[in-house]
């Protein structure tokens, strides 16, 4: 991360403050860009068809008329069809009209419950069941859709043929699967049963018969259901009612040899164990009680204990013995104790302690008494307890067979009991006619017919029409191999175009249009070329240049006189030599005579200078010299691959300031390879939509292997409204034409020449 820093303040130097991405910003101009290319890409797209579309304007035209007027007779040949609709509902489930009813139909969040009910509509079996119920193999229909009787009721006609009537019905089933249209209503519960027909009759008629049977066949699969239920549940009652009562019999036959009176015998031997449990626990509870009351008892003399303490005899003795001993106390003060009367309370007292004891000891007894009682009473219900247990053992033996017994027929009575329900609510529920399915609208006899539609069948004409002028177009423009354009001649061939000529449209020479129309189209794309010319090299214009192109009748000679006319223009002293001298046409565009020429010269016949006319006096091309080829010798090649067509042309160089050779073709002759290595230039002509790709090709590679030095090519013969290009090329011919130009490094270094562009895409190809 980069950091920069502040200007130091009072309190000393200022903070790093991080220096703002850049890599937010680059990624921000990789997006516009890649965005500004695909924006330029669907335009080049664009306009690349506009161009093929105005190119093949009429080809697209007649493919649409012929579509038209194929629509408009399909229309007309087509019989009309109508077409009703029979609204209905179909809900998730029926209604329910009693508690016990279980729903017809419940799809729950199901979502494949509505496709259903649709494939149902469409179904064989009920396109058969409607056909079936109106008759139709017999009623006429089949007559009405074939184009024969075309109303409804005609006499039915009778079949005794079986395998006749089987394809009739198959066909009738075949038709009404086929014109059924099933269109739910969105957002709704609703749905259309459309059927078409050609008669209005018969489609209202089959669309509702079609929507009454679909809701009749629910109710007929709701009780062929229940039927098939109910007839299940009642053979499964047999089966259970026999089967509840052979376990009722087993188990009364099992307690009756085991003498078992009552069922739930465990459950008795149960609650007299706990009884007996109970009494045994409060009865050793007494035991230990009156076992501790004993050993007291043993330990003492007995007056500490409760039970003494709390006799009433025992309180009265011992409440009289200390009346006794106190009256035998005051009496011992006075008398003695062998006094009789001191004798007599003597013995009161000690038949008083007698008479406390032996109350204490029939305590002691007593409570003696009551713990043997408790020991015996606990041994005597330990004993009931182990008898009893003994017993629960031997009954719970005996009832583990018995409790079998009883869970079967439990079992089997409560399976019975449920089924014997379920079978009276499904009667009660079959009888109630519900349907989750229900007719809202039922249709009508329709008035005007669907099908066909003129405007649809004129719009599918024209798509269809359109499409196929597409392919045809496309498959044309596959198959065509020429070239098209400035791009196209650039793309295919590498080579800088430097200028345009369109089209003669007048029969003239190219220098009578130059005179009598120079603000043609034609006349005005040569200042242009010229132009071009005098920045194709870094020294200006060659000073030599040959003209030619890859077969005859691409406009070669007619592009060296105008370009020789223009140069003239400026003043410059121009030769215009030919040198096809197989073919030569300079002397016909020029009106010259072709008695003497460079024939002559090559075959040592006199000076270059005897040979040179002026044209002053031809179309007014002031400033140009001409050469003609003379007289055809038999061997050109020769004759030019000789010195003196050098010296010629470079001698020549000298003596004018520009020479335009108009050389012969270069494929299929040497002419023009010996020819272009003389010259400093090379001029290449391309005819418009004539030329083939491979041939010019060929002619480059001609070319370049003979050390031609090639300036630039010339896209001749070009038309504007054949390649598409529409008002924009015809208003530049009229009137822009020259300022759409730019010279500069083109594919090769040479000089560039865009036409019928404007400024600004003429600068970005510089």
């Amino acid at each position: 991360m980069n950091f920069y820093q502040l200007p130091a303040g009072r309190n000393g130097p200022a903070p790093a403050v991080r220096e703002p991405a850049r890599g937010q910003e680059i990624a921000a101009e990789v997006f516009h860009g890649e965005t500004d290319l695909r924006q330029s890409a669907l335009r080049d797209m664009l306009l690349r068809f506009l161009t093929l579309a105005v190119k093949h304007r009429t080809m697209i035209a007649s493919f649409a008329g012929v579509g038209l007027l194929l629509g408009l007779v399909v229309t007309a040949l087509t019989p009309r069809v109508y077409s009703a609709a029979t609204v209905v509902k179909i809900d998730r489930a029926a209604p329910k009209v009693v508690n016990s009813q279980q729903p017809l139909v419940d799809g729950g969040a199901d979502p494949q419950f509505y496709q259903t009910q649709y494939e149902l509509i469409r179904s064989r079996s009920l396109a058969e069941r409607v056909v079936t119920a109106l008759n139709l193999p017999q009623s006429g229909y089949l007559e009405v859709e074939r184009g024969g009787l075309m109303s409804f009721g005609g006499a039915a006609q009778e079949e005794s043929d079986p395998d006749l009537l089987r394809e009739r019905q198959r066909e009738a089933v075949e038709r009404v699967m086929r014109e059924l249209t099933v269109q739910p209503v969105p957002m709704s519960s609703l749905v259309r049963i459309r059927f078409a027909s050609r008669s209005p009759e018969w489609a209202q008629r089959i669309s509702i018969a079609i929507a009454e049977h679909y809701e009749r066949s629910l109710l007929d699969r709701r009780f062929d259901v229940s039927q098939h239920a109910r007839n299940f549940l009642e053979e499964r009652l047999q089966q259970l009612k026999i089967k509840l009562q052979d376990s009722e019999k087993q188990l009364i036959e099992y307690a009756q040899q085991r003498c078992i009176v009552e069922f739930d015998e465990q459950k008795s031997h149960n609650l007299s164990l706990q009884g007996v449990q109970a009494a045994l626990t409060l009865a050793t509870t007494e035991r230990v009680k009156q076992e501790q009351l004993w050993v007291q008892a043993q330990a003492a003399d007995g007056l500490e204990l409760p039970q003494a303490q709390s006799d009433r005899v025992i309180q009265t003795a011992r409440e009289r013995l200390a009346q006794l001993n106190a009256i035998y106390q005051d009496k011992l003060n006075v008398l003695k104790p062998a006094f009789p009367e001191m004798q007599a309370l003597r013995a009161q007292i000690v038949d008083t302690e007698r008479h406390i004891k032996a109350q204490v000891a029939l305590v002691k007894e007593a409570i003696r008494a009551q713990y043997e009682a408790a020991r015996a009473q606990e041994s005597a219900l330990q004993d009931k307890l182990d008898e009893l247990k003994a017993e629960a053992l031997e009954a719970r033996g005996r009832s583990v067979e018995l409790n079998i017994l009883a869970r079967e027929v439990d079992a089997a009575r409560s399976l019975y009991e449920g089924l014997l329900q379920q079978f009276r609510e499904l009667g009660v529920a079959g009888d109630v006619d519900t349907n989750n399915v229900s007719v809202i609208d039922r249709a009508e006899r329709p008035i005007k017919h669907d099908r066909p539609s003129l405007v649809i069948n004129l719009a599918l004409s024209l798509i269809a029409s359109l499409a196929a002028a597409a392919g045809a177009i496309a498959v044309r423009e596959a198959l065509d191999d020429t070239f098209k354009d400035v791009e196209d001649l650039e793309e295919r061939l590498g080579l800088a175009v430097l200028g345009v000529a369109p089209m003669l449209d007048v029969d003239k020479p190219a220098a009578a249009v130059l005179k009598d129309d120079p603000m043609s189209a034609f006349a005005e794309a040569h200042p242009s070329l010229r132009t071009a010319l005098q920045f194709s090299t870094a020294e200006g214009a060659p000073k030599s240049l040959m003209v030619t192109s890859s077969q005859p009748g691409e406009g070669k000679t007619t592009t060296a006189v105008c370009i020789a006319a223009n140069f003239a223009q400026l003043g410059l002293r121009v030769l215009l030599v030919d040198s096809d001298l197989r073919n030569p046409s300079v002397h016909k565009q020029l009106g010259l005579e072709n008695a003497a020429g460079l024939s002559n010269y090559l075959s040592g016949s006199g000076e270059i200078a005897s040979h040179v006319r002026s044209c002053d006096k031809s179309y007014g091309l002031s400033g140009v010299s001409v050469l003609t080829s003379g007289p055809v010798p038999p061997n050109p090649a020769e004759l030019l691959a000789g010195p003196r067509f050098a010296a010629l042309v470079s001698t020549a160089s000298e003596t004018f300031d520009l020479v335009i050779v108009d050389a012969p073709p270069v494929m299929g002759l040497a002419d023009a390879t010996i020819i272009g290595s003389a010259c400093a230039g090379a001029l290449m002509v391309v005819e418009a939509g004539r030329t083939r790709r491979a041939m010019a090709r060929d002619a480059l590679r001609r070319l370049h292997f003979a050390r031609a030095r090639l300036v630039g090519g010339v896209l001749s013969k070009f038309d504007p409204s054949s390649a598409g290009y529409g008002y924009g090329y015809g208003y530049g011919y009229g009137y822009g034409y020259g300022y759409a130009y730019g010279a500069g490094a083109g594919p090769h270094g040479r000089g560039y020449y865009a036409y019928g562009r404007g400024p600004e895409q003429a600068l970005e190809r510089k």
